[in-house]
Formats: C-alpha cells, structure tokens, sequence
C-alpha cells in the first residue's frame, strides 16, 4: 500500500536539513551535487536575461576577479552577497572550487535587479609569476567556468500574495499596465548597461585573446 498523504508528510517533516540550507538560483542546480541543490521560490514573478557563460584556460588572478567583481557592482549600487565558497579535496586533475555570488539591487519598493555568478575552477595550481617591475605574485593556473544569470525581479517582497486575488490584480498589473515598461526599461537597462558589459569586462580581465570550444569535463595533459 502507498503511503497517505499525512504520513508523506510527517515524514518530510522529519528530514533534516543543513543549518546553512540558502537559496541557490536554479540555473545553477546542475552543478551541485545534492546537498548544496536548494529550493527556489517560484511565484515570484520576474524577467530573466539570456544566460551567459564563459569558459577559459590559463593563468589568471583570483583576488583580482573578486575585487573587480565587488567592485564593479559596488560602484553600481549593488549589494554583493557570496553565498557558497566550496572547495572539494584534490584529485587526479587538482583541487576544485566552487564560487557563488549573487549581487542585488533594488529598483524601487516594487522591482529588483539581480545577478547570480557561479564560478568553478578545477585542474588548478598555483604558480608564482615575475611582474614587469621585477616583484612576483602567485597566480592561478588551470580551467575556469563562469555562469551568469540577470534578472528583473517584481513584487520581491511578496506583498501581492497575501491572496489569490490580488495575486491575480497583480497579473493584471503585470499584463496591461507594466508590460511595455517591463521590455522598454528595466530589463533592458539590466540586460545592457549591467550584464553584457559585466560579461565583456571578466573576459577583459582575464585576458581572453582567442575564443575556443571546450567541453566542461574534458581535461588534456598540460
């Protein structure tokens, strides 16, 4: 016999759940293992950007990509948030990190820009490297994955949901009223003036000369 309805959920009551169980965007659902997989609230209506992504190979600087980034949406106004610093035990291509960052910025009382960053580094080593003034520093040298996500949130404090309806006024509002205003000014201005040219800039930072096609997984001798 299946199990009742009040039996499914005593028992999932009974789970335990981490105490730093926090919201991960799902985008980047695929690239955690279950532990770190968390649940997104979904009636929080929104307008996403296209994702981004970015692969690279080399030698770049760690502390400096974090700094830019901090810097690049303090200067904007957002607030930066990291929620994950991960870092897996060596193996046979090195140690693995997993980095996720989030950045939000609110609008006014009713809509939020945010961007999610998950950055993961593997086949990595440190390497010392001579500046042109003579001094060294310690670089990263190995593989680099970076996945990007913008979107426009609204009603992100939940206000509209008190009821079905006005969860309903609220698609109205949504459907007839802020429809134009949606495409024409606060996902545009997000999309262009934030994400592209965040995008462009990390690969600026980088020092990406060429672009390659390169499978996540797939790891060649150094």
């Amino acid at each position: 016999m299946g199990m009742s309805k009040v039996e499914g959920l005593s028992a999932a009551k009974s789970l335990k759940v981490p105490a730093d169980f926090a919201a991960v965007p799902e985008t980047f659902k695929y690239a955690l293992c279950g532990f770190f997989i968390m649940a997104v609230e979904k009636h929080v209506p929104e307008a996403a950007a296209t994702t981004s992504y970015i692969q690279y190979k080399g030698v770049w600087d760690m502390q400096d990509l974090y700094e830019f980034l901090a810097g690049f949406f303090s200067k904007r106004k957002f607030k930066f948030y990291e929620l994950r610093y991960i870092t897996k035990f060596p193996g046979p291509f090195g140690p693995e990190t997993y980095f996720i960052w989030q950045a939000k910025r609110d609008n006014d009382e009713y809509t939020r820009n945010t961007v999610d960053i998950f950055l993961h580094t593997y086949d990595t080593q440190d390497v010392e490297v001579t500046m042109k003034d003579g001094s060294k520093r310690t670089f990263t040298k190995g593989r680099i994955w970076i996945q990007m996500r913008a979107r426009v949130e609204f009603d992100y404090d939940k206000r509209w949901d008190v009821s079905a309806f006005y969860a309903n006024l609220r698609n109205f509002y949504h459907k007839y009223v802020l429809f134009k205003k949606i495409g024409a000014i606060y996902w545009d201005s997000l999309q262009y003036t934030v994400f592209y040219k965040l995008h462009s800039l990390i690969k600026e930072r980088l020092k990406m000369e060429s672009d390659s096609y390169e499978q996540r997984y797939f790891h060649k001798v150094r």
